[in-house]
């Protein structure tokens, strides 16, 4: 009876936090682009607003997170699974996706809370901004690595070294390429020249994150764009190594308990 309620607790679980996820980032999209709250900022340029919207590290990795969430909701009995299969692999909802995907919502935690809200954006004062802002930069994050943790099915002890080794480059390749696409579609809007991409207050729009401007030449603190961007690389670099480790082993950890292998392993 006991795991019959768990069972059901986690589904529910992982659909309440998915779609709660989908209502705060796609009903948040379209109440700013029928409203025209905040896109003054893009000149009311409706392409530009979208584009940078759904181009940000925080709405990918709330993206993932929820698609994540809802199709381990619908299979329940795939999560956590890595083997082959007779037709496909369930690579989606095994565990280092979702360890993978966990780091980057914890980046998406420490970013927003401790670097872009008191150097940079402030928190909003709006209530439908400051609504998506909790849900995407806090509630989300931790929903989703609790249930990584605690929660998981199938999860298996991790040789912590081995698993550096082997998988970290999978998170290291994801932020690279979100840098260099990043930096490439800055680049291209500040050789353009062009008035859409400045904004009312005399700033710009050409970078999600002023840590990615590296022609800011006096950037949050006197310091220049290029300085900002090595800082924030180390940080989240170191972040992301440090969060590796200390999620595997709390995995490890939690797998040892008798709770975990009574009524979840």
């Amino acid at each position: 009876m006991k795991y019959i309620n768990l069972k059901n607790f986690k589904i529910t679980y992982k659909y309440f936090f998915a779609i709660l996820s989908c209502i705060s980032i796609y009903t948040y999209y379209f109440y700013k682009l029928f409203s025209g709250h905040g896109l003054d900022t893009y000149n009311n340029n409706y392409e530009i607003y979208t584009l940078d919207y759904f181009s940000t590290f925080t709405l990918i990795s709330n993206i993932l997170c929820q698609i994540w969430l809802l199709w381990a909701a619908i299979t329940p009995k795939k999560e956590g699974n890595s083997k082959f299969t007779s037709r496909k692999k369930f690579v989606f909802l095994s565990h280092t996706t979702a360890l993978t995907f966990s780091v980057m919502i914890t980046i998406t935690f420490i970013v927003y809370n401790f670097i872009l809200v008191p150097i940079d954006t402030g928190f909003p004062t709006h209530s439908y901004d400051a609504f998506a802002t909790i849900v995407n930069h806090i509630i989300t994050p931790i929903a989703f690595v609790v249930y990584f943790l605690f929660l998981m099915d199938n999860k298996r002890e991790i040789d912590l070294n081995r698993f550096f080794t082997r998988k970290f480059w999978i998170q290291f390749t994801i932020l690279i390429s979100y840098c260099i696409i990043s930096l490439i579609k800055g680049e291209l809007r500040y050789r353009s020249d062009s008035q859409l991409y400045n904004t009312p207050s005399g700033k710009n729009t050409w970078y999600p994150y002023f840590f990615l401007n590296l022609h800011n030449a006096n950037g949050p603190l006197g310091i220049p764009g290029y300085g900002w961007f090595i800082i924030a690389f180390i940080l989240i670099i170191g972040v992301m190594i440090g969060f590796t480790y200390l999620y595997n082993f709390i995995n490890n950890c939690i797998i040892k308990t008798k709770y975990y292998k009574k009524y979840i392993g």
